[in-house]
């Protein structure tokens, strides 16, 4: 009888859907009782509808985190859709082994309007320049508020810029594959205020 291979059976998928290991046959049930370690599964026939799902479907996907599922519920939960798979592989920035493990897994319906179409590379919202932030088009109080936060501390990731300023679910839609959140640079130290 055949050894099973080495590696658990979600390593060895991703390898297969890479192309880095060749896919083995699909095994019959008969044999299946005699080492069950060899039998690739059939294609799963669950599906998630992507801007409603709970922590726990977004944790059957094969490599999604505890973190990442976490992400997405809060993003959910304050009103934040997604439209395509590119949204997440933006914000997870996912590898395209795991986008093709997901894809076929993953329904998108857009509850309300059309979903926004992005159209630059990502504004890199912990260190633009305030004249970069003007692209964003916000009302000058909520760029204003934005600044006061950053400087208090870097922001995260979506979830955690709208809790902090408040944003509506339409405003972060709009900016889904549109902004960043890179570590912080050192800035120059101000002069002291005069006073």
């Amino acid at each position: 009888m055949p050894r099973s291979h080495w590696l658990d059976p979600l390593a060895r998928r991703v390898l297969e859907a890479t192309g880095q290991l060749p896919r083995k046959p699909a095994v019959t049930v008969a044999h299946a009782a005699v080492d069950p370690a060899v039998v690739d599964p059939a294609p799963p026939t669950w599906t998630i509808d992507v801007n409603r799902a709970r922590e726990a479907d977004w944790q059957q996907l094969p490599g999604c985190t505890h973190d990442m599922a976490v992400l997405l519920v809060r993003l959910q939960q304050g009103g934040v859709q997604f439209a395509s798979t590119d949204d997440l592989i933006r914000l997870l920035e996912l590898p395209a082994d795991l986008v093709q493990l997901w894809d076929p897994h993953l329904i998108f319906h857009w509850y309300g309007d059309d979903p926004p179409q992005p159209d630059r590379a990502p504004l890199d919202l912990n260190n633009a320049a305030p004249a970069e932030l003007q692209l964003l088009n916000w009302p000058e109080v909520r760029l204003q508020g934005f600044l006061r936060e950053r400087r208090l501390q870097g922001f995260r990731d979506l979830a955690d810029l709208q809790a902090r300023l408040s944003l509506p679910a339409s405003a972060v839609e709009a900016l889904i594959g549109r902004v960043c959140f890179k570590a912080r640079r050192a800035s120059p130290s101000l002069p002291p205020r005069r006073g």
